[in-house]
C-alpha cells in the first residue's frame, strides 16, 4: 500500500512539473510581433520587428499584444486541459496519458 502511494505521489510532482513548465506563443498574422506566456499566463517574451512599430500606432499595438497573450493563454489552457483529462481518461480506458502527450509532441509544441 505504501509503495502505490509513493508511486501516485510520484506521479503527481512529475504532473506538477511538466505543468509548471507549459509555455505557449501566439503570434500576428503577419508574423512581426509574438508573445509566449508562462505556465501561469504571464508574459514572459514579447518581440516586435521593427516593421510593426511604423506601420502600426502605439493604441494599435498594444491592443494586438493583449490579444496574443490571450490567444497564448487560451493554446497554454488548452493543453494543460488535455493534459489534465488524459491523467483522469487513463485509468478509465485505453487512451493516451499524460506522458504519450508530453513524449507524443503535443505538449512539446507548447512548452519551451
Amino acid at each position: 500500500m505504501h509503495a502505490e502511494l509513493d508511486r501516485q505521489h510520484a506521479e503527481l510532482d512529475r504532473i506538477r512539473a511538466v505543468l509548471a513548465g507549459l509555455t505557449a506563443e501566439a503570434a500576428s498574422a503577419e508574423g512581426d510581433v509574438s508573445v509566449t506566456v508562462n505556465a501561469r499566463g504571464l508574459l514572459v517574451d514579447l518581440t516586435i520587428d521593427p516593421e510593426a512599430l511604423r506601420t502600426r500606432d502605439a493604441g494599435t499595438l498594444a491592443k494586438l499584444i493583449t490579444s496574443l497573450v490571450s490567444a497564448a493563454d487560451e493554446k497554454l489552457r488548452a493543453t494543460r486541459d488535455q493534459v489534465s483529462m488524459s491523467i483522469v481518461d487513463a485509468e478509465q480506458v485505453n487512451s493516451p496519458d499524460y506522458g504519450d502527450l508530453v513524449d507524443g509532441g503535443l505538449v512539446d509544441v507548447v512548452r519551451r
